[in-house]
This record gives structure tokens, C-alpha cells and sequence, in this order.
């Protein structure tokens, strides 16, 4: 029986390590992991935490058990003494020996096991074990051990390659999306909109008078105003919405299902609240920022996406031309 079962245990294991090296994403593999690691310990209760990315707390993204988890959702890398020596720690006897903090007192189990996910010296979650029956994690530590490496050589994975893949596709300055990913995505948008036929709107926005702060404080400022332009409008649209830095002053946002007339009142609101901001470089003030705008959509200045960008390119020229701080449409001549 313990042949089979230790073949068993085997057999998922591979499962779980080939389940997760196809995994395009973290929030992949937490949704993977779960239902093979149920299986691998279905006597007991679990879950697999992982550190936040500020590293101040762990939380559970996959729990299993017929009883309720015997550790809190969330805790902080102090509660656990895996975490704190650095390796696996096992108490035998909850009621006499010495236990981890995040375990719940109400509900104590008569085992517990904790075993630290870390790579290359860098911890990544843990992988908790509580059992109600003596003896029952001693038989199955070795296999903990290993699941838990494997799990985390997983994630470090995926989050090397989210990284990698992050730095390819976002403005090393202001941390939007890059010329390339809008390009792709574009395409993608308009291939949508003509499946389902709607529209599609983009902003071409230029940063007015970039050159004068540069000259009155210097490119390090006209680098912290990109920046926070960078950070400001991310906030401005919607989730299924693409804000990217098109080139050195200029930004592109990409309007999702949006009418002409939707994109030029956002376009409108966008460049009002460009001018409530009130940005310092060290502590001295910018000054009221504007921005010119130049608007088009899909189909009405284009089937392609080098054409709408075109027009809305040409709309912003305008913009600059007619004295800037304007909204103007492709295909009008007169600002908005």
C-alpha cells in the first residue's frame, strides 16, 4: 500500500510541475495549483500563501480540506517561524510544542507543518499543512518539501517572465505602455471592433511647452513631468482602456467601444484635468500644464490602424498650429 501510494503521490507531483511549466501567468498557476495539491494531501488541510509585493504580509491563494483552514487568510512573515528560521518547521504537538502565530487558536490541530518557498534566497509564500491526526504530516514531509520547491521554482518563473516581458512592452521613463504593444494592441482592438461592429477611439496628446520647463529647470524636470503625466492618466480611463507614450511628449490613448462623440468630451475633460494638476520639482512650482489633443475613431477616419493614427496625427498638428491647449477632430479644420 505504501508503494502504491508513494507512486501515486509521484504521478501527481509530475502533474503538478508540467500543469504549472504551461502556465502563462501567476494568476495561472494559482488557479492550477490548487485542485493537484488537494489531491496530494486529501487527509489533511492546507493552503499556499504568498508574499505580497510590498513583502510585509502572506496571503492564501489556494486552500483545500474538509474542515475549515486552521491558519489565518493572511499574516505577516514574523508570524511564521518557517519563514523566520529559514526552513521547514514542523510541531508535532500544537498543544506543548512551539507554533507559528498565524495558527488559529480556536481551531488548533494536533499538527502542523510550514514550509518555506524560497528561491535563490528570496522567499516567495509558504506551503501550510494542519492535520487533526498525530502522525499523519511525518509520513508525508518529504513530499511537502518537494511540492513546495516546485511551486516555487514555478512562481519565481512566471514572475521572471511577467518582469522580462513588462520591460519589452513598457516606457523605461514613464512606465506606460510602449509604441510596440499599442501597435499590437491596435490591431487586435480593431479586429474587434469589426467582428462586433463598434467603435474605437483614440487621443493623440501632446505635452505643450515641454521645451520651456526644460529650458527654466532642466531636462531632469521635463523628465519628472512626463513621469507623473505617466501616472496621471492610467487613472483617467478605464480598465478595458491603453494609455502609451507614442513618442517623446506625445501619449496615445486607446478608447475601447468608445463613440467619436464619447472620445472628444473624454479628450475635453481630459485636457481640464491636466490643468488642475500642480506639479513641484524641487519645490518649485510648473506652472498650469495644458495639453493639445487630437481625436479620430474607427471607422470613421479609418479601417487601419495607421490610418486612424494618421488622422488623429494630422488632428493634432492642428491642434499645435491653431495655438495649442486645444481638442481637435480629425476631418474638421476648426478646434473644440
Amino acid at each position: 500500500m505504501l508503494t502504491t501510494l508513494n507512486s501515486l503521490n509521484i504521478n501527481l507531483l509530475e502533474q503538478l510541475i508540467d500543469l504549472l511549466q504551461a502556465c502563462f501567468s501567476v494568476e495561472e498557476a494559482y488557479t492550477a495549483i490548487k485542485p493537484l495539491v488537494q489531491r496530494l494531501f486529501p487527509n489533511e488541510v492546507g493552503a499556499i500563501y504568498v508574499v505580497s509585493p510590498s513583502k510585509n504580509q502572506l496571503e492564501a491563494i489556494a486552500t483545500w480540506g474538509s474542515a475549515p483552514l486552521t491558519s489565518d487568510p493572511i499574516f505577516t512573515p514574523c508570524d511564521c517561524l518557517a519563514l523566520r528560521r529559514g526552513q521547514a518547521h514542523l510541531a508535532e504537538d500544537t498543544h506543548y510544542g512551539l507554533t507559528c502565530q498565524h495558527i488559529r487558536p480556536n481551531s488548533l490541530p494536533v499538527e502542523t507543518f510550514c514550509v518555506p518557498m524560497t528561491v535563490h534566497g528570496e522567499p516567495l509564500g509558504v506551503l501550510y499543512i494542519g492535520s487533526l491526526h498525530r502522525g499523519r504530516i511525518t509520513e508525508t514531509k518529504q513530499l511537502a518539501v518537494s511540492v513546495a520547491k516546485q511551486i516555487g521554482l514555478a512562481l519565481a518563473n512566471l514572475k521572471l517572465r511577467e518582469t522580462l516581458n513588462n520591460h519589452s512592452l513598457r516606457d523605461p521613463l514613464t512606465k506606460l505602455y510602449n509604441r510596440h504593444y499599442l501597435e499590437e494592441s491596435l490591431e487586435r482592438e480593431i479586429r474587434k471592433a469589426e467582428r462586433h461592429p463598434q467603435s474605437l477611439g483614440i487621443i493623440l496628446l501632446n505635452v505643450d511647452h515641454v521645451e520651456r520647463i526644460n529650458e527654466q529647470f532642466g531636462y531632469e524636470a521635463g523628465d519628472f513631468l512626463l513621469r507623473e503625466i505617466g501616472k496621471f492618466l492610467p487613472k483617467q480611463i478605464r480598465a478595458s482602456d491603453i494609455a502609451c507614450r507614442y513618442r517623446s511628449k506625445q501619449f496615445l490613448l486607446l478608447l475601447s467601444e468608445a463613440s467619436l462623440k464619447n472620445t472628444q468630451q473624454r479628450a475635453k475633460q481630459l485636457r481640464e484635468s491636466i490643468k488642475q494638476l500642480n506639479l513641484a520639482y524641487k519645490n518649485q512650482s510648473l506652472g498650469t500644464l495644458s495639453i493639445s489633443c487630437g481625436v479620430a475613431s474607427f471607422a470613421e477616419h479609418g479601417v487601419t490602424g495607421k490610418a486612424i493614427i494618421q488622422a488623429a496625427s494630422a488632428a493634432l498638428n492642428r491642434a499645435k498650429r491653431q495655438g495649442r491647449d486645444r481638442v481637435v477632430m480629425a476631418s474638421f479644420t476648426h478646434s473644440l
